[in-house]
């Protein structure tokens, strides 16, 4: 040992854990070795210290001396200058030499890296190894043929390595993950990129329940509109996601889903099965059990392809009607190794545009509403785009006397409290049996034809990403025409013919249509002052939906978000809320109880991301409640701080039940 410069290891624990390079053409025999590896603890500091000044050399000194050294032994400055090439990345970007660093732990692929001259000094990048215990030492003198032996304990790029930077290059900023045995490597993928990854690495927030997971990606994609990213565990975990996939497939929801694979080999390869269970999770068709869900179901089949199989996911669960896309990858996949990181443009493989009505549709709309004498316009997801609710607004007010019914509760379509506003009302109100005219825009179910089906005179136009809803087993409402076209686009479209057709606008200065709009404000405001008296504390101090819906209006700030999940109690709630800002109200969409826990922590995640931070109120019925799995919820809410309101009504009783008897029997009756 050099007297002078401080040793890591003693020799005879060198010889254990740093790598070998003992083999035919190695070169050096077993005691040979044991010097050279003795060379490594004592190297010449004058390779990192200056000795006489005391201060480190540039990066270029270091670099400059290494490749002499190497082109005065046995190798040609070309091969430093292509294995430099080949395992930068990491070292580089923190001003260290890649082949000065040889690994001292190949088990584990990251980078503790002491520089031994007076002391020992570790470098920034090497935080995360410093708990897993392994180190990295510099020398000028490791030998270096063969050059495989010091490219095999480089920085190892995997599959995994390129699902997660495939998830950034499309927009996702955050992954809800539930862990298991098929994950290994996406593991170490995480902690790599998140201590090597220079930002641009998503967010990892473990969620101890698959349903919440999913959960919380859908209602960030609500929120936003963009998709973000769960991985959960082979098929078991795939079965826990099952109600939440309803909910993002119903409710339009863009959310990437990852599900590992058991391993298919039983040993020889990384990744081979090494555990019980992988034998009991091997599924005969993993993907079947979502895929009646999703938009889209895949297989990373190897490394190489992991970046297009992401992007080809993204387009589809972007494209409308959006909705989920599941991927599965097998832990021998997952843990393959790449030469080298690879890169696809990702703006070449975008998402559809918005498509936009033909002339003949947008001429015979618009005339059909401004001619019709009880003109009604159904709305259920419009107002997924924030900027779509403004051009309904200024339809409803070109044709004085039109009138908007939300059946959805989706999304907010329309301000609450304005004249031509008929309110919330899930697919039943008696204005659809008394239009002439009605314009669905992006509706699934528009009425109920066993209790309030239009007049069968009514003429029917129906505008919708999916018009014949291709998602749904039977769906069969009439229409007298139907468009696949995107709502913005389409009422742009509308408003733009309306104001340059001058026939149209000479016929809205007639007296009948400012009649018409009186008549709205006067019954508006007599509904308004209803819902007041309605809001009053009850006598005998109990509490109603009513009251109670009254009283958090008030008590929260007026940008408050509602996640709301209230089943018996959402109509008259939303009547209380009055809610009038794009974005500040959003209802599942789906069948699937549970929702709005977790949606609630993903709504309030996704607009702090995006920098403009949000009250979040999350009003739901027990019974859901209790679905939403609240002791997931709470653990996430409080080991990432994601301040949320959430309101428990209860109604003393599993009503919806009672409720669906109830209109059963109306009917037969």
């Amino acid at each position: 040992m050099s007297s002078q410069g401080s040793s890591l290891l003693h020799s005879e624990q060198a010889e254990n854990i740093l790598p070998r390079p003992c083999n035919e053409s190695c070169g050096y025999d077993r005691k040979s070795c044991n010097s050279r590896v003795q060379d490594v603890l004592t190297f010449d500091d004058r390779m990192i210290f200056d000795s006489s000044a005391s201060q480190r050399l540039s990066t270029a000194e270091i670099t400059n001396k290494t490749r002499r050294e190497w082109s005065n032994g046995n190798q040609v400055p070309e091969l430093y200058d292509s294995a430099r090439q080949h395992i930068s990345g990491p070292f580089s970007e923190n001003g260290l030499d890649p082949l000065l660093v040889a690994s001292t732990h190949p088990s584990v692929r990251a980078f503790r890296t002491y520089v031994s001259a007076q002391t020992s000094v570790r470098l920034k990048m090497s935080n995360w190894m410093v708990k897993r215990g392994a180190s990295l030492l510099v020398s000028r003198r490791y030998w270096a043929k063969p050059i495989s032996r010091l490219l095999d304990f480089a920085p190892q790029y995997t599959a995994s390595d390129a699902f997660f930077e495939a998830l950034w290059e499309s927009g996702v900023r955050a992954c809800f993950v539930n862990l298991g045995s098929d994950h290994p490597s996406l593991i170490e993928a995480m902690i790599k990129g998140q201590q090597l990854g220079n930002d641009r690495f998503p967010e990892i927030y473990t969620c101890p329940n698959e349903m919440v997971a999913v959960s919380m990606a859908d209602g960030w994609a609500r929120a936003t509109g963009s998709p973000q990213a769960v991985i959960v565990h082979v098929d078991v975990g795939t079965q826990a996601i099952a109600a939440a996939m309803h909910n993002a497939n119903t409710g339009r929801a863009p959310v990437l889903i990852f599900a590992g694979l058991c391993p298919y080999t039983e040993e020889g390869f990384e990744g081979s099965r090494t555990e019980y269970q992988h034998w009991l999770q091997d599924a005969p068709d993993q993907k079947a059990i979502v895929s009646g869900y999703c938009r889209y179901t895949g297989d990373f089949r190897t490394g190489r392809t992991v970046k297009q199989t992401v992007f080809r996911a993204m387009q589809l669960a972007s494209s409308d009607p959006k909705g989920p896309v599941y991927l599965t990858g097998a832990r021998e996949v997952m843990a393959e190794k790449i030469e080298q990181p690879y890169t696809v443009d990702k703006e070449k493989h975008g998402p559809i545009g918005p498509a936009a009505l033909p002339e003949l549709a947008i001429e015979t709309i618009a005339e059909a509403l401004v001619h019709a004498k009880m003109p009604l316009v159904i709305s259920g997801y419009s107002g997924r785009n924030h900027a779509c609710p403004e051009q309904l607004v200024k339809l409803a007010e070109s044709i004085p006397g039109l009138r908007v019914l939300d059946t959805g509760g989706c999304d907010m379509c329309f301000p609450a409290g304005h004249p031509s506003y008929v309110g919330f009302c899930l697919s039943f109100d008696e204005i659809t049996t008394e239009a002439d005219v009605i314009f669905v825009l992006d509706c699934d179910v528009p009425w109920i034809p066993s209790r309030n089906a239009p007049h069968k005179d009514a003429n029917i136009y129906h505008v919708d990403i999916d018009p014949l809803n291709s998602t749904i087993g039977f769906s069969f409402f009439p229409a007298d025409g139907r468009w696949k076209a995107d709502s913005y686009t389409a009422l742009t479209q509308l408003n733009q013919y309306l104001t340059a057709t001058p026939a149209l606008q000479e016929t809205l200065q007639d007296p009948t249509y400012k009649s018409r709009w009186e008549t709205l404000l006067r019954k508006n405001a007599v509904k308004l002052e209803s819902l007041s008296a309605l809001a009053a504390l009850p006598s005998d101090g109990s509490l109603d939906i009513h009251h109670v819906g009254f009283a958090i209006k008030t008590s929260v700030p007026e940008d408050t978000v509602f996640v709301v999940e209230a089943a018996t109690c959402v109509m008259p709630l939303s009547d209380q809320l009055q809610v009038k800002k794009p974005g500040s109200w959003i209802n599942c969409g789906g069948a699937g109880l549970g929702w709005s826990g977790g949606a609630t922590l993903g709504v309030k995640l996704a607009y702090d991301a995006n920098g403009s931070p949000k009250f979040v109120c999350q009003v739901v019925g027990d019974g859901i409640y209790l679905f939403s799995v609240p002791s997931s919820i709470s653990w996430i809410a409080s080991k990432y701080s994601i301040p949320v309101l959430t309101v428990v009504l209860n109604n003393k009783g599993w009503n919806a039940p009672r409720r669906s008897h109830e209109y059963n029997v109306l009917i037969i009756t």
